[in-house]
């Protein structure tokens, strides 16, 4: 009688045990790899959010107000943040997009002593949360 152990070759039930384990490891893998990516994007609107708020305040120290940004450009309620009269201040403004494509928006217009641009958060970032965030002369909110 030949032993099931001198077969060459591996079974079906063997093959797909394996198939079944690499696919958990591949999918594990492309879990982990798109979790990163939106860390990634969520790093860069906050690097961009604090550029933003860097050259606000650089245009409130030239001129006691925040109101030159809307000369030219975001003047209006939901106007994208790259529309912004900064570019002294921040000089590829105009190149300013969430790492999705879409815009960061001005929810309230610049004025005398205030402003508020609108961002989202894709997963919890440092202190912040995911979700809708504000930029502010008091900070992010």
């Amino acid at each position: 009688m030949k032993s099931i152990y001198s077969q060459k070759g591996i079974t079906m039930v063997q093959l797909l045990i394996w198939v079944l384990v690499f696919g958990i490891i591949i999918g594990g893998g492309i879990i982990l790899i798109n979790q990163e990516k939106s860390k990634t994007r969520d790093a860069k609107r906050i690097s961009d959010i604090t550029r933003l708020q860097a050259a606000f305040e650089f245009l409130f120290n030239d001129t006691n107000s925040y109101e030159g940004a809307a000369q030219d450009g975001c003047s209006k309620f939901g106007d994208p943040v790259s529309h912004c009269n900064l570019q002294k201040y921040l000089p590829n403004i105009a190149n300013f997009r969430d790492p999705t494509g879409g815009n960061y928006v001005v929810t309230v217009l610049p004025s005398q002593d205030n402003y508020e641009i609108l961002f989202h958060l894709e997963k919890n970032y440092d202190e912040f949360r995911a979700g809708k965030h504000t930029l502010s002369p008091a900070g992010i909110k």
